[in-house]
C-alpha cells in the first residue's frame, strides 16, 4: 500500500512594503504532498514533487497567483490499482467546515444523553435490585427475631402457669390454716365464757363466806359482850361458856380456813389455767401474727408477679401495634407469604394478652380475697386481745379481793385473844403469779406498710385503666 502526507501551511502578512503603496493583506494556503517512490529513481520523483510543492516566489510583497480566500484545498491521492496515480483535490469552505464540526458535537451530544439515560436507568434498577435483597434479608432476620422470641414467650407462659400453679397450692393451704385459726378460736371463746361462768361461781361463793364472817364477828362481839356482863355474876360459868364458844368459834373459824385455803387453791388452779389460757391465746395469737406477716409477703410477692405480667403485657400490646402497623402498610405480592406470618403472630400475641389478662384477674381476685380475710383476721385478732385484757383485769380484781380477804382472816385471828389450846398451826398463804400487766404490754399488733383496701382500690384501678 501507498502511504501519503500532506502539510498544509498559511501564511498571513507581506513582504517588503514599497513607500507609497498600501498595505495588502493576502492568505496563502499551501499544500505539500510527500509520496513514497515507487520506481528505481525516487530522487527526481522527489526533486519533481519538491518542485511542486515549492511555494511561488513573492516578489514586492505579491505572490505572482493568487489564491481565493475562505477556502481550504484537500489533496487525496487513491491507492486503486487500476487508477494508479490519480490525485484529487478536494476544497471546502470554512462554513461548511463549521457546519461539519457543529454537526459532528450535535451527535456526540445526543450520543452522551442516550448513554447517561441507558446507563442511568440501568444502576436505578440495580439499586433497587439491591434494595429488594436488603428489604428480604431484614425480614428473614425480623422473622428469625419473631421466632425466637416466641419461643421465649412460650417459656415464660409455661413458667406462669407453673407459678399459677403453686399459688393455687399456698392459696388452698391458706385457706385451710384460716380454717383451723377459726376453730381454735371459737374453742378459745367456749374456754373463756367457761373460766367466766366458774369465776363468776367463785365469787358468789366467795361472797357468801365474807358474809359468813361477819356474821360470826358479829356472834362474836355479842358474845363478848355477854361475857362481859355476866363475869361478875358468874365468872366461872362464863369462862367454860366462853370455852365452849371459843372452841366452837375455833372450830368454825378452822372450817373457814380451810374451805377458804381449798377455794384459794381452786382460784389459784383456775388462776393458772387462765393464765396458761392466756399464753397459749398469746402463742396462736403470734403464730397469727406470723401467718399474717407471711400472707403479707405472699401478697407483696403476687403484687410484683402482677406488676411482671402487666409489662410483659404492655410489652405484647406493643408487638402487636408494632405488627399491625407494618400490615397495614402497602405491600407487594411477593410479601404474601409475610402478610400471613404476620397475622398469624398477631393473632397468637391477641390470645397471649387475653390470656394475661386472665390471670392478672384472677391474680388480682386472689389478692382480693386474702387482704379481706386478713382483715378478718385482725379484727378477730383484736377481738381476742381485748377479751384477754379483761380477763387480765377480772385475774387482777380476784387476787385482789383474795388479798383483802387475807388480810381480814389475818385481822381477825391477831385480835382475838389467846388461850392455852391453840389449834391453828399454818397460816394462810397465796402464791399468785406475777402482776399480769407487764404481759398485757408486751402484746403487740401486727404492723402493715399499708393498709388492704387502699391496695384493693389501686388493683382496682390499675384494671380499670388497661
Amino acid at each position: 500500500m501507498l502511504r501519503s502526507t500532506s502539510t498544509v501551511t498559511l501564511f498571513s502578512g507581506g513582504g517588503a512594503k514599497s513607500p507609497g503603496t498600501p498595505s495588502r493583506r493576502a492568505n496563502v494556503c499551501r499544500l505539500r504532498l510527500t509520496v513514497p517512490p515507487e520506481n528505481p529513481a525516487p530522487q527526481q520523483t522527489e526533486k519533481k514533487i519538491e518542485r511542486k510543492d515549492q511555494p511561488p516566489e513573492l516578489s514586492n510583497g505579491e505572490s505572482t497567483k493568487r489564491l481565493p480566500q475562505g477556502v481550504v484545498y484537500g489533496v487525496v491521492r487513491r491507492s486503486d490499482p487500476n487508477q494508479q496515480k490519480e490525485m484529487v483535490v478536494y476544497g471546502w469552505s470554512t462554513n461548511q467546515l463549521k457546519e461539519e464540526m457543529n454537526y459532528i458535537k450535535d451527535v456526540r451530544a445526543t450520543l452522551e444523553k442516550v448513554r447517561k439515560r441507558m446507563y442511568g436507568d440501568y444502576d436505578e434498577m440495580r439499586q433497587k435490585i439491591r434494595q429488594l435483597t436488603q428489604d428480604l434479608s431484614v425480614s428473614h432476620a425480623q422473622q428469625d427475631y419473631l421466632d425466637s422470641h416466641i419461643q421465649a414467650q412460650a417459656s415464660a407462659l409455661d413458667s406462669f402457669n407453673a407459678m399459677n400453679a403453686a399459688l393455687a397450692s399456698d392459696s388452698v393451704g391458706l385457706q385451710k390454716t384460716l380454717v383451723d385459726v377459726t376453730l381454735e378460736n371459737s374453742h378459745i371463746k367456749d374456754q373463756i365464757r367457761h373460766l367466766q361462768q366458774t369465776y363468776e361461781a367463785s365469787m358468789d361463793k366467795l361472797r357468801e363466806k365474807q358474809r359468813q364472817l361477819e356474821a360470826a364477828q358479829m356472834e362474836n362481839q355479842l358474845l363478848k359482850m355477854r361475857v362481859e356482863s355476866s363475869q361478875e355474876a358468874n365468872a366461872e360459868v362464863m369462862r367454860e361458856m366462853t370455852r365452849k364458844l371459843y372452841s366452837q368459834y375455833e372450830e368454825k373459824l378452822q372450817e373457814a380456813q380451810r374451805k377458804h385455803s381449798a377455794e384459794k387453791e381452786v382460784l389459784l388452779e383456775e388462776t393458772n389455767s387462765f393464765l396458761k389460757a392466756i399464753e397459749e391465746a398469746n402463742k396462736k395469737m403470734e403464730a397469727a401474727e406470723l401467718s399474717l406477716e407471711e400472707k403479707d409477703q405472699k401478697i407483696g410477692e403476687l403484687d410484683r408477679l402482677i406488676e411482671r405480667m402487666e409489662k410483659e403485657r404492655h410489652q405484647l400490646q406493643l408487638q402487636l401495634l408494632e405488627h399491625e402497623t407494618e400490615m397495614s402498610g402497602e405491600m407487594a405480592d411477593s410479601d404474601k407469604n409475610r402478610y400471613q406470618q404476620l397475622e398469624e403472630a398477631s393473632a397468637s400475641l391477641r390470645e397471649r394478652i387475653r390470656h394475661l389478662d386472665d390471670m392478672v384477674h384472677c391474680q388480682q381476685k386472689k389478692v382480693k380475697q386474702m387482704v379481706e380475710e386478713i382483715e378478718s383476721l385482725k379484727k378477730k385478732v383484736q377481738q381476742k386481745q381485748l377479751l384477754i385484757l379483761q380477763l387480765l383485769e377480772k385475774i387482777s380484781f380476784l387476787e385482789g379481793e383474795n388479798n383483802e380477804l387475807q388480810s381480814r382472816l389475818d385481822y381477825l385471828t391477831e385480835t382475838q385473844p389467846k388461850t392455852e389450846v391453840e389449834t391453828r398451826e399454818i397460816g394462810v398463804g397465796c402464791d399468785l403469779l406475777p402482776s399480769p400487766t407487764g404481759r398485757t404490754r408486751e402484746i403487740t399488733m401486727p404492723s402493715r406498710s399499708y393498709t388492704p383496701y387502699t391496695r384493693v382500690l389501686e388493683l382496682s384501678s390499675k384494671k380499670t385503666l388497661t
